[in-house]
């Protein structure tokens, strides 16, 4: 029988990463450049929601607060938890296809064209800013992901 994975195995794991990625965002020029203008007249804070797959049974939820090309912050949500204030945009997808973009073996801004990456919010603001969105994903390499990658979340 599949061990099912709970929000107390990830918990301590996703706030470092939370915390990580935040950091990476901050260092990056390249962010800070594509995301120049972003949240500035509207909201700018995304959540991220990992649908489950594999042995993870329930959503992770990422709240991250972005403007104009800096992370503010990001807050893990328990997953009955919400968000401090309603995000401008939710991007979702199962988990697998999470830790494929964080591999790079995926194109963020492909797979929202190709429905694997859902977003809810303004499709045309979020094609405006597609070179962000790129750095969204490649932000993750300075980042610990060794928590999505002891569980199996599926192909």
């Amino acid at each position: 029988m599949k061990k099912m994975v709970t929000f107390d195995d990830i918990k301590e794991m996703g706030k470092k990463w939370a915390k990580d990625y935040c950091k990476a965002l901050n260092s990056s020029e390249e962010y800070a450049k594509a995301a120049k203008g972003w949240g500035i007249d509207f909201e700018g804070a995304m959540m991220f929601v990992w649908d489950p797959s594999g042995e993870l049974d329930f959503p992770i939820k990422s709240f991250i607060d972005l403007k104009d090309g800096k992370c503010l912050g990001i807050t893990l949500l328990a997953p009955d938890e919400e968000p401090p204030r309603p995000p401008g945009m939710i991007l979702r997808a199962p988990m697998n296809i999470w830790k494929k973009l964080a591999n790079k073996e995926l194109n963020p801004v492909q797979c929202l064209m190709n429905g694997d990456l859902q977003l809810e919010g303004d499709m045309g603001l979020a094609m405006q800013y597609s070179q962000a969105a790129l750095m969204l994903a490649d932000a993750t390499e300075g980042t610990d992901m060794s928590f999505i990658d002891q569980f199996d979340v599926g192909d």
